[in-house]
């Protein structure tokens, strides 16, 4: 840091910036240079490493497995639900033209008897 700072910038002049020199060093030494954040100097990057990429695509992938097998879940649940609905809707008709015919025969019956029923 006190060499960055003690070099000479391109137009012969020392540098005054001794913020980017923290920043710089902070980068390139800790994993996570929160200081630099908490007081607000610059927005600094996380460096990551290759190792860490893989585990954030390795996180990515197992993420996107688990959706896809979500997804699947539910579409299955969806259709099951549908054919059941389905079901219900054949009973329900089945159940109603059973009704219609007791109820025309029995109104077949009910004027059967009040025709031969005598008045009086």
């Amino acid at each position: 840091m006190e060499k960055s700072a003690s070099q000479p910038t391109e137009d012969g002049q020392q540098s005054n910036s001794a913020p980017k020199d923290v920043a710089e060093v902070l980068t390139k030494h800790t994993k996570k240079p929160m200081f630099l954040k908490h007081v607000r100097v610059q927005h600094v990057h996380e460096r990551s490493s290759h190792s860490d990429c893989e585990a954030e695509q390795e996180a990515q992938k197992r993420g996107t497995t688990e959706l896809q097998a979500r997804v699947e879940t539910l579409t299955n649940q969806l259709k099951e639900s549908e054919e059941a609905r389905i079901r219900q809707e054949e009973a329900r008709t089945k159940q109603e033209e059973e009704n219609r015919k007791k109820q025309v025969h029995l109104e077949a019956k009910l004027d059967f008897l009040l025709n031969h029923i005598s008045p009086g």
